[in-house]
C-alpha cells in the first residue's frame, strides 16, 4: 500500500501529465490512418482499454486462482496508481480532443456524464488507496477492447466474442465482486460500503448496454432472414422472366466444341419491375386480398349456374314484343312461342327453386311468310 503526499493532485500528477501527452501523440500519429470520424474517435477507447485490460491481469491472476476471494489480492502500488491515472487522463484527453476533431462522436451519456463521473471514481479510490480494487475491476474493459479493434479494423469483428466477453466480465464477474465488497468490506476496505455501492449503481448501465446488444443480435438475425427470402423470390422471378438458353454448337466448324450460352443479365428497369412485383405480391398475401378475389369468383360462378341463360331471357323478352299477328320473327326463322315457354319456365323453376303453376298462353296461329307461300299452325 503506497501513500501519497498532500500536494498530489490530478494536474499536478506526474503519472497523469506524462499519460496525457503520450495519449495525445498516439492520437495524432494514428489518425492519418483512419479516414472516417467514427475510428478517429475509437483510437483514444482501444489504446485506453488495452492498457487497463493488461493492467488488470495480474490482479485477477489473485482473484481467479484464489476461487474469487477478494482479500488474496494484491495491495495498491505503485503500478496500480500510474494506471488509474492513466485512465483519468484517457476520460479527459477523450473528452478535450473529441471536441476538436469528432464532436458528432461524443455522446452526452457515453461523453459527458460518463467520463466525468469516471474521473471522480478513480479519484476517489486513489484517496482511499483502493486502486488495487479499480484495476481489479478493469479487467472489464476487455470487451470494450474487442468493440474497439473491430471499429479500427472491421475485418476483425466478432459479435458473438464482444457478447461474451461483455456477459462474463461486466455482468456475471460484475455481480459477484459486488457482492465480495459487501460481504468483506471489514477486510477489503476496512468496512467501508463504497466500492460496493458505486458497483450497484453502475450495474444497471452495464445491464442496459447488455439489453441493447441482444436487441441488436435479434435485429440483425431477422433482416438477415427477410434479406435471404426477398433475394431468393427475386432469383426466382428472375429465373422465370430470363431462362438459360440451351447449348448451342457453332456451325462454322465440325469440330468446334458446343457451349452453353449463359442467360442474358437483367437490365435494370428488369430488376425494379421484379421488385415491384414481388412487392405487390407481398401486400396483396398481407391484405388477403387472394384469397377475396377468389370468394368473389365462386360466387359469380354459383349466380350464373342460379340465372337462366342468356339466350332464353332475349327469346322471352321478344315473345311479349310480339308482332300484330302474336308472332315472333328473329333473323328470317320461325319460333314456336308454346315450345319457348315452355323452356323459358322449365329454367325459371330450376334455377329459383319454383313451381310454375300456370303455363304461358299460346298463340293461336303462327303465320311466317316463306318465298310465295306460308307456313301456318293453330293450336287449341
Amino acid at each position: 500500500m503506497i501513500s501519497l503526499p498532500a500536494t498530489d493532485h490530478l494536474f499536478h500528477s506526474t503519472a497523469f501529465q506524462s499519460a496525457l501527452v503520450v495519449l495525445t501523440l498516439v492520437f495524432y500519429l494514428a489518425s492519418p490512418h483512419f479516414p472516417t470520424t467514427k475510428q478517429r474517435s475509437w483510437i483514444l477507447t482501444t489504446t485506453s482499454s488495452a492498457v487497463m485490460s493488461i493492467s488488470s491481469l495480474p490482479l485477477a491472476y489473485d482473484y481467479f486462482s484464489s476461487y474469487g476471494d477478494i482479500t488474496r489480492i494484491q495491495q495498491s502500488s505503485m503500478w496500480t496508481y500510474c494506471a488509474c491515472r492513466f485512465f483519468q487522463a484517457y476520460l479527459i484527453a477523450d473528452i478535450v480532443l473529441g471536441l476538436l476533431h469528432y464532436r458528432s462522436r461524443v455522446n452526452w451519456l457515453t461523453g459527458w456524464v460518463h467520463h466525468s463521473v469516471y474521473v471522480f471514481i478513480v479519484e476517489y479510490a486513489i484517496r482511499m488507496n483502493w486502486s488495487h480494487i479499480f484495476c481489479l475491476c478493469a479487467i472489464m474493459e476487455i470487451p470494450t477492447f474487442v468493440l474497439a479493434i473491430a471499429t479500427l479494423y472491421p475485418h476483425l469483428r466478432s459479435d458473438i466474442l464482444f457478447a461474451t466477453t461483455f456477459f462474463l466480465t461486466r455482468i456475471v464477474l460484475h455481480v459477484r465482486l459486488g457482492l465480495s465488497f459487501f460481504l468483506h468490506r471489514a477486510r477489503v476496505t476496512d468496512g467501508s460500503m463504497g466500492p460496493g455501492i458505486i458497483m450497484a449503481c453502475i450495474f444497471p448501465l452495464h445491464a442496459f448496454w447488455f439489453s441493447g446488444c441482444v436487441k441488436g443480435f435479434v435485429k440483425r438475425s431477422q433482416q438477415g432472414k427477410k434479406k435471404k427470402r426477398v433475394a431468393d423470390g427475386n432469383s426466382a422471378i428472375v429465373a422465370r422472366q430470363h431462362p438459360s438458353m440451351p447449348n448451342a454448337t457453332p456451325t462454322t466448324s465440325p469440330h468446334a466444341s458446343s457451349f452453353t450460352s449463359p442467360s442474358p443479365r437483367p437490365s435494370t428497369f428488369s430488376r425494379r419491375r421484379v421488385a415491384l412485383r414481388l412487392a405487390m405480391r407481398q401486400r396483396w398475401d398481407q391484405f388477403r386480398l387472394s384469397r377475396a378475389g377468389r370468394h368473389f369468383g365462386e360466387m359469380q360462378r354459383r349466380l350464373r349456374d342460379v340465372l337462366p341463360m342468356r339466350e332464353l331471357v332475349y327469346d322471352y323478352v321478344g315473345i311479349e314484343r310480339g308482332d300484330m299477328d302474336g308472332g315472333i320473327v328473329r333473323e328470317g326463322l320461325p319460333i314456336d312461342s308454346t315450345s319457348l315457354s315452355a323452356r323459358l319456365a322449365g329454367s325459371l323453376s330450376t334455377s329459383e327453386g319454383l313451381v310454375v303453376s300456370k303455363g304461358l298462353k299460346s298463340a293461336d296461329s303462327l303465320s311466317v311468310p316463306v318465298g310465295s307461300g306460308s307456313v301456318s299452325s293453330s293450336t287449341s
